[in-house]
């Protein structure tokens, strides 16, 4: 079976037990990041969803987006990307600096490298909790901050993987500080022959 073939067709216990593992990542981020602000901080992933790549913008926002990078490599190689809307980044360091909502009206230094910092620690927290999933080792290199719009920050991970595969997986993370709650998107675009790993650790090998 194909790589496209066999991720379109993902039944619902092989997504459950995705989510799961992505869950338990999501767990772990939000008490680094409780640590990291000194405010409690509560991240799930309600939703699991297998997805067209060129879907994505629609999907995630098509307006100017904010997207932290990290790269993995080693047992299990593609691309992370945590996508944030702008008005949610800008919010989102409001509340981690305890400040009125609204202060922060544009990405400055400081507030591009707290967000990045939080992406840092979702798209960690989601990988390792992969990598013990799989038993497998995933590197991964220091993060990145964009500031574009979707299809221009994918622009680089695409030329490497988008030639080889169509679909891939999108996460909901749903991140609630201080009683308000944020709905962001998280999606590694992997190297097809690694993701086939990951759906033959699902189905017991059977692709």
């Amino acid at each position: 079976m194909g790589y496209d073939k066999a991720i379109k067709e993902l039944g619902e216990f092989e997504k459950s037990a995705l989510l799961e593992t992505f869950n338990i990542g999501a767990s772990r981020a939000a008490d680094a990041l409780s640590e990291m602000i000194g405010h409690p901080v509560n991240i799930t992933v309600p939703g699991l969803e297998v997805t067209a790549i060129k879907a994505l913008p629609e999907k995630v926002g098509e307006d100017v987006v904010v997207a932290v990078y990290v790269g993995l490599g080693n047992e299990f190689s593609g691309h992370a990307f945590f996508v944030l809307d702008f008005e949610d980044a800008c919010r989102l360091f409001d509340l981690m600096m305890m400040q009125e909502s609204g202060t922060t009206k544009e990405l400055d230094e400081m507030v591009q490298s707290a967000i990045e910092e939080m992406g840092n620690i979702l798209i960690s927290a989601y990988a390792n909790a992969l990598s013990e999933f799989l038993g497998l080792t995933i590197e991964q290199t220091p993060p990145s901050i964009a500031v574009d719009f979707l299809p221009a920050i994918l622009d680089f991970a695409l030329a490497d993987i988008g030639q080889y595969c169509d679909y891939t997986i999108l996460l909901g993370t749903t991140i609630s500080i201080e009683g308000i709650e944020f709905k962001e998107h998280f999606f590694i675009l992997p190297k097809p022959e690694d993701m086939v790993k990951v759906i033959e650790k699902l189905t017991g090998g059977m692709v």
